[in-house]
């Protein structure tokens, strides 16, 4: 593992080339990691993968991880090869898998765009006609967060700041508060769930309906930052969701609705265009209704 983490120091500080597609001797050799038949993995392969921000374990956890799914899936894949008992049923497979994505593809894609916006007034329709079901599964607050170094030489300031948090405390906090922040939000204009305030923050909530009703100003410090939160209004989970925070979900629900019924149309309108042509040719399932047909000799019976 430090050796890992040394050898992603060293490498991070230098340009990163993708090469893992290229034959094992095209590599450099001391970029090659590993090989498999004509097939090498590099240190500058894996780290294109990488995603940017983890901290020298996990990126190191995560190194390993990639090599070792690298390697175990080409030589399996060569040893899987010679040995499945069908493989032409493989190729069916991802014959079906690869159709399957391009009429999803092509049918999203259609759908989205043909789709007009949901209308304000339908979304409250819907919300009058489901208030009994659009219950919170967990607080919504309204507030404001900060996270700033421990050294900060305006934290008493921010702390008197965010505890009052008048018009003029959060000017104060805009102007003076925050050269040392790495995080400001400021939501006291609309509801976020509790769970995406709580997970910027390194402490167990053990009962967030309880924490919400009972703290309006929080604090805590971690790895020489501090963490302030003022929680100015919030709403328990069971109760009713305000119709500010319920309409953005009313909205998907809408539309994931007009565009299921809008491929459902077009696939109707393809099919009834190809009966026309001739190409296709219904027997006992009807494609457009989507239901079985009663054979004649059935139908005497």
């Amino acid at each position: 593992m430090r050796y890992i983490a040394a050898l992603l120091a060293a490498w991070l500080v230098v340009p990163v080339v993708s090469c893992g597609s290229q034959p094992a001797d095209m590599q450099q050799s001391d970029d090659v990691l590993v090989s498999v038949g004509d097939s090498a993995l590099t240190v500058a392969e894996v780290l294109r993968r990488m995603p940017a921000g983890l901290s020298p374990a996990d990126s190191a956890n995560m190194f390993e991880r990639i090599v070792g799914h690298w390697v175990r899936d080409l030589v399996l894949l060569d040893v899987a090869e010679k040995n499945i008992p069908d493989p032409d049923r493989i190729e069916r497979m991802v014959e079906a898998y690869r159709n399957g994505l391009i009429v999803d593809q092509y049918l999203s894609t259609v759908s989205e765009h043909a789709v007009d916006d949901v209308s304000e007034k339908r979304i409250k329709e819907y919300f009058d006609s489901h208030r009994g079901m659009l219950v919170l599964e967990q607080p919504l607050v309204r507030g404001v967060f900060v996270k700033v170094a421990e050294n900060d030489e305006t934290l008493d300031n921010l702390r008197r700041w965010m505890s009052r948090l008048s018009d003029e405390d959060v000017d104060n906090i805009e102007k003076y508060g925050l050269r040392q922040a790495s995080r400001y939000e400021y939501f006291r204009d609309e509801w976020h769930e509790w769970n995406v305030i709580a997970e910027q923050i390194p402490y167990r909530f053990f009962d967030a309906d309880a924490f919400v009703s009972s703290s309006a100003d929080f604090e805590t410090s971690a790895d020489g930052s501090v963490y302030l939160l003022h929680i100015s209004d919030y709403i328990t989970s069971g109760n009713e969701m305000p119709y500010e925070f319920a309409r953005l979900k009313i909205r998907e629900i809408l539309r994931a609705a007009d565009v299921a019924s809008h491929r459902d149309r077009l696939m109707d309108d393809i099919y009834r265009d190809r009966i026309r042509s001739g190409e296709l040719r219904p027997g006992l399932y009807d494609p457009v209704t989507r239901t079985m047909k009663v054979s004649a000799e059935k139908s005497r019976n």
